[in-house]
């Protein structure tokens, strides 16, 4: 079997962050970049959120196997 990541969550805010499928781990630079790009922010803002990285995303990663 193979093995596929799936990451979705959603902000404070209840919005949804749609499903993103990885035939890879994704790493912790890339998910962090997805709960920043959910909650709006770039690098140079202040990270000081309740969520995943310090922003105020809270993401799901799973891992999945497919046939």
């Amino acid at each position: 079997m193979k093995k596929m990541w799936v990451v979705y969550g959603n902000t404070e805010s209840s919005d949804k962050i749609e499903p993103i499928l990885f035939s890879t781990e994704p790493s912790d630079e890339i998910l962090k970049q997805i709960a920043m790009d959910a909650d709006g922010l770039t690098s140079e803002d202040e990270l000081d959120g309740p969520g995943d990285f310090g922003t105020y995303a809270f993401l799901t990663k799973k891992e999945i196997e497919i046939e």
